[in-house]
């Protein structure tokens, strides 16, 4: 039977009844991808709050969002009736998750705090709190990852035996000055998109090899390359390979996903980052046994759309339109625990078993 790849889901749905959302942070990432999210799709901005107060004003009137918040104590009160976006840096979330509402809902910007034992103190302050949270690990929701997802429940791609990412483009680490902060940026900030997806669909590994490199063009950050093996026995081979620091011009930047099974593959070009921020179209090409590599239309972006999608499998869980919160702070923690397991081997220079992390 032809396997129906443009029947494949790419899409979440929104909610039913959308509940305002009060954003904390005005930042890059809110100005260029939550509220354009937010707005394509029809979920409604009530607030937002900076200490920066002449950017959270700049930002709110670009947007039309009504209400710029002179304290973060405003902004969370004001918000816990709807949804808190918390978009801060990591080390920014422990003087404000704790401080949360009780019973609000939030959403909150990966990683989850600076490192796995700062996760599992946040995790344990909001369910001190009873406070309903994901985290914005929105690669998962885009287009292209929810088709493969897809693919992969309907079985068909049967068993998968390869899993690999490889970028080689100039990512503008500059324009972010939080991760000069930070003791780890590639894994910490980067990869751990593709290792929450890769473990929300293969599981967590057995072990865990990482490699991070500096680069002389980058010498305030900790890290801007790395390698990563991750190890699931004999039942498939995964394997990451992340250089930032690419200056031989765009023609020459790559940026994908491959994933084979044993029925069928596919590989996604993660346009978004090459030729940043130009960028180029994202793509999703598919194949079956005997079948021709076919390119799947993509029925949106990572920007903004996934960004819209994460907050609205939040939002229709806590309404009970959805059966699953995807990217609870409780699945997040896993991931933090991957990530950490990751970081602990760059440091070793050893593998390092997940689960004893």
């Amino acid at each position: 039977m032809t396997i129906s790849f443009d029947q494949l889901r790419q899409l979440w749905p929104m909610p039913s009844a959308p509940r305002p959302i009060t954003i904390i942070g005005a930042g890059g990432i809110v100005r260029g991808a939550h509220l354009p999210a937010y707005r394509k799709w029809g979920l409604p901005v009530a607030g937002i709050f900076d200490r920066d107060s002449p950017r959270a004003k700049a930002v709110a009137e670009e947007f039309g969002i009504p209400a710029v918040h002179t304290s973060l104590d405003d902004a969370l009160s004001a918000g816990s009736p709807g949804v808190l976006d918390i978009a801060l840096p990591p080390q920014a979330l422990a003087e404000v998750l704790p401080r949360l509402p009780e019973n609000c809902t939030a959403l909150i910007q990966k990683p989850l705090g600076v490192d796995f034992a700062d996760a599992k103190t946040l995790v344990a302050a909001m369910a001190a709190r009873k406070v309903i949270a994901a985290v914005n690990f929105q690669l998962r929701f885009t287009p292209s990852m929810l088709a493969i997802t897809d693919a992969i429940a309907k079985d068909m791609f049967g068993p998968i035996v390869e899993f690999e990412v490889r970028v080689a483009c100039r990512t503008p680490w500059e324009e972010w000055p939080f991760l000069r902060e930070l003791d780890a940026v590639e894994i910490s900030v980067h990869s751990i998109h593709y290792l929450d997806w890769i473990r929300s669909v293969l599981g967590q590994p057995q072990k865990v090899y990482a490699k991070s490199l500096r680069h002389p063009d980058h010498p305030e950050l900790a890290d801007a390359r790395s390698s990563i093996v991750l190890d699931y026995g004999d039942r498939v081979r995964c394997c990451l390979s992340l250089n930032h620091t690419h200056k031989w011009g765009p023609d020459r930047e790559e940026a994908s996903l491959r994933i084979e099974g044993t029925k069928a593959a596919a590989i996604v070009g993660l346009g978004y980052l090459v030729n940043y921020p130009e960028e180029v179209p994202e793509s999703l090409e598919m194949i079956e046994t005997g079948g021709i590599w076919r390119e799947v239309a993509l029925a949106g972006a990572r920007t903004p759309d996934s960004f819209a999608a994460v907050m609205a499998n939040l939002q229709r869980f806590v309404a009970g339109e959805d059966e699953t919160l995807h990217t609870s702070v409780a699945d997040s923690l896993e991931t933090m625990r991957l990530v950490d397991a990751c970081l602990r081997s760059n440091a070793s220079g050893e593998a390092i078993s997940v689960q004893e992390t």
